[in-house]
């Protein structure tokens, strides 16, 4: 009997020690009621109505240590609702997986949970994150709270320096919750982390330079739209030295610059995706070595040839490069002046412009070629350029003139530069470059004029004037110069005193031969001058009104092509060339044809103030020529007239308008005349034929190109839009492949005996004749 109830005592002692191990915490119990009880559809968890989550049995997707909570696992259960905001009372909880289901509401604070170190939150729509959220979590480890689209929307969030903390976090991954501000320094400084995905947030700026020589293999950044520029920008340097990368997402942002050279290091490198940036410059060889399982650099401004890649899911459309095929060379002159872009950073303007393997061929913007379809002129002032002068210019051996006036040039002239024989003229004028300036040859014109390095320097070059000197004056400034520029490396030897017998003998015989020197080209100088008084068939004078009337004579001075100079015709000089008293409406003089008419509107009805030579200073020349060419291309694009007063003010002078609006391409857009019935592949070549007109429109005449060059822009464009050949290829009878005199006489057959047109031989009566001096062809150096 006593042993019984003993054994009975046992029992009930072992039931009780049992209910005391397995009861809950309390806390916990609360807290995880008032979390089924926010949830519109609490009954897929499938919870007991005991008060024994921890069990035995425990509930379902409930982990306890003991009887406190240590996991909540209830992944993809599609659950609705908010969770408790005092979810951080669950002081126990290291694991919890809440991702993929529909919570809403604001995310609770997970501050104080210092045991927690997975927290998957991804795939849910939350509102809120509260500023304390990652404070505590010092054993964090893996944090997702990825897709959750509706965090912050407005205004966003930033990155909390109480992460940095979370010393051991190793998976931080928070793509697609609205994320903003730049890419905190501390991340680059977190030794144990190895993932970082942010991708589709509003990150802006670059990334940190702490992140040089991080163990960061995953890192994914791409597709922000974040800051002014709606993306990260900046280099990519720092990358090169993350030597454990194996997956590197940039995409759709803003990084620039190049790819860095020692970017072949990363051995471990297997992803890399650069597609929609602003990557510019040559492809490093170094990553044509790297095995990738996957390599996109689509939609850049990479230039120069394509490397022969070794992944082969290698992408690299909508780029510059010179070539289409991988492993071809470019062009010598092509990498002369890829080299030179590097120098001078990239810029933008310019990249957008060179492109292709043939400098001549397209809109290679600043530079002139000539008939042989070589280099003659880069001219690229008051472009903002930066940098350095590249030494690879001394390959392009045709290049007679470098302009590149008021930049931000530094650094030295290259010393290889004066093995340019063809150089003529050298204006680096307004930079900042630096001594010892290269000794060029004599016959080469420097302007160096506003280079406080060279100018503060007693022994640095001096520039010409910018009104030009003669070619004795430049000369002499040049010889100057390279004397002078000399003086930088060595100081001056004392000169030795002569003797006294040389400087008598040397002397009167120098003088004497002076004297003839100077005599016989003043005698030749009087000559011309006489000669030019008697009979100046350039010189022009247009009357208005009655030739006895010397107030109103307005005086036209035309350059002599044969002389170099200008000269004037007075009123007498011409006056024995009409009768007096006649009225007339047109001069004609030579090859050249005044309407009085138009004179009349653009002087100011011959306003004294407006009188050649006394008000405003004109000279014809054939770059006048280029220039109205550029108009008449100008008032084909935009069906307008050259000058209209009826317009508004801003573009009542089409030229001038039409300089500040065909750089944008909304303005030109708008501006071309309805007629063409603009494309997009028209577009292409209205923009071609925009810059044209706006590079023979320049304002200096020495900045206005060749009409040869006119016609090698032009070239192309005829044989892309010649009518094809299955198109109809007469019309009114008329063949339009035929030669010119051909086809009027066809014209002429087609309409019968019309008056209105004339024949071809009588129609040369009415051509100005070529004056003394001009060649046959236009191309031709005469036609200056």
């Amino acid at each position: 009997m006593e042993a019984d109830q003993i054994k009975l005592t046992v029992a009930l002692c072992m039931c009780l020690v049992s209910l005391v191990i397995s009861t809950t915490d309390p806390n916990d119990l609360a807290i995880l009621k008032q979390f089924s009880k926010g949830l519109s559809n609490a009954e897929v968890l499938k919870w007991p109505n005991n008060d024994d989550p921890c069990g035995p049995p425990s509930w379902p997707h409930i982990f306890c240590t003991g009887n406190r909570v240590s996991q909540i696992q209830v992944q993809g259960l599609n659950l609705k609702g908010p969770l408790p905001q005092n979810f951080n009372q669950l002081s126990m909880l290291t694991n919890v997986g809440l991702q993929k289901n529909n919570f809403t509401g604001n995310l609770p604070s997970f501050s104080g949970l210092s045991r927690l170190r997975y927290a998957y939150l991804d795939f849910n729509n939350f509102d809120t994150i509260p500023s304390d959220f990652f404070r505590g979590l010092d054993g964090l480890e893996v944090l997702a709270l990825d897709n959750n689209p509706l965090l912050n929307k407005t205004a966003g969030w930033l990155l909390p320096v109480d992460l940095q903390n979370s010393a051991q976090l190793a998976n931080l991954s928070l793509m697609d919750c609205n994320l903003a501000g730049v890419l905190p320094d501390f991340l680059g400084q977190m030794s144990s982390l190895e993932v970082l995905k942010l991708s589709f947030n509003r990150l802006s700026g670059g990334i940190p330079v702490t992140f040089q020589g991080s163990v960061v293999r995953i890192l994914w950044l791409n597709e922000q739209s974040g800051g002014a520029s709606h993306g990260m920008s900046g280099t990519i340097d720092v990358v090169a030295s993350m030597s454990s990368l194996t997956s590197l997402w940039l995409h759709g942002n803003h990084f620039s610059g190049k790819i860095p050279k020692n970017i072949g290091d990363l051995a471990s490198l297997q992803e890399l995706n650069l597609n929609s940036n602003d990557f510019v410059g040559l492809i490093p060889d170094t990553l044509a070595t790297i095995h990738f399982k996957s390599l996109d650099l689509n939609n850049n401004h990479f230039m120069g040839p394509i490397p022969r890649f070794k992944g082969v899911n290698a992408s690299y459309r909508t780029n510059s490069f010179c070539q289409n095929d991988p492993g071809l060379p470019c062009a010598p002159e092509v990498m002369a002046l890829l080299e030179f872009l590097d120098g001078v950073n990239y810029p933008p303007r310019l990249v957008s412009s060179w492109s292709g393997n043939n400098p001549c061929d397209g809109p290679w913007l600043g530079l002139i070629c000539n008939a042989n379809r070589e280099v003659t002129m880069i001219n690229l002032p008051k472009f903002n350029l930066s940098g350095n002068l590249s030494p690879s210019i001394a390959n392009l051996h045709s290049v007679s003139e470098i302009l590149l006036s008021s930049n931000n040039l530094t650094g030295r002239i290259p010393a290889s530069w004066v093995n340019l024989k063809s150089l003529k003229l050298l204006d680096v004028s307004g930079n900042n470059l630096s001594p010892p300036i290269p000794r060029f040859d004599s016959s080469v014109k420097l302007n160096l004029n506003g280079n406080p390095l060279l100018n503060s320097n007693k022994s640095s070059a001096t520039a010409p004037p910018d009104n030009g000197p003669s070619p004795e004056e430049s000369m002499s400034l040049h010889n100057n110069s390279t004397s002078e520029s000399a003086g930088l490396k060595t100081h001056t030897k004392p000169s030795k005193k002569k003797r006294p017998k040389l400087v008598m003998f040397v002397v009167p015989v120098a003088t004497f031969g002076i004297l003839i020197f100077m005599a016989f080209p003043l005698s030749i100088y009087l000559c011309k001058k006489r000669r030019n008084s008697i009979e100046n068939p350039t010189s022009l004078l247009v009357h208005p009104k009655d030739l006895s009337d010397s107030d109103n004579l307005v005086k036209v001075v035309v350059e002599s092509n044969n002389q170099g100079s200008a000269s004037t015709l007075t009123g007498s000089s011409l006056g024995s060339r009409y009768s007096s008293g006649m009225n007339s409406h047109i001069t004609d003089t030579g090859n050249m044809i005044v309407s009085v008419q138009v004179l009349r509107k653009v002087t100011n009805n011959f306003a004294p103030e407006n009188e050649l030579g006394r008000g405003v200073t004109g000279k014809v020349t054939t770059k006048a020529d280029v220039f109205s060419f550029g108009v008449v291309l100008m008032e084909l694009l935009t069906g307008l007239m050259a000058l209209d007063e009826e317009r508004p003010e801003e573009s009542q002078y089409l030229a001038a308008w039409f300089w500040n609006i065909k750089s944008s391409t909304e303005k030109l857009k708008a501006a071309i005349d309805p007629a063409l019935d603009m494309k997009e592949e028209i577009f292409e070549s209205i923009c071609t034929i925009a810059e044209l007109a706006g590079h023979c429109t320049a304002r200096e005449p020495n900045q206005r190109p060749e009409m040869g060059h006119a016609v090698n822009v032009l070239s192309p464009l005829v044989e892309k839009w010649k009518p094809l050949k299955d198109e109809i290829e007469e019309y009114c009878g008329i063949d339009y492949s035929l030669p010119l005199n051909q086809m009027v006489k066809g014209w002429q057959e087609a309409e019968g005996n019309d008056l209105s047109f004339v024949d071809l031989e009588d129609s040369r009566g009415s051509i100005p004749s070529r004056p003394a001096g001009f060649a046959d062809s236009f191309t031709s150096t005469d036609g200056r």
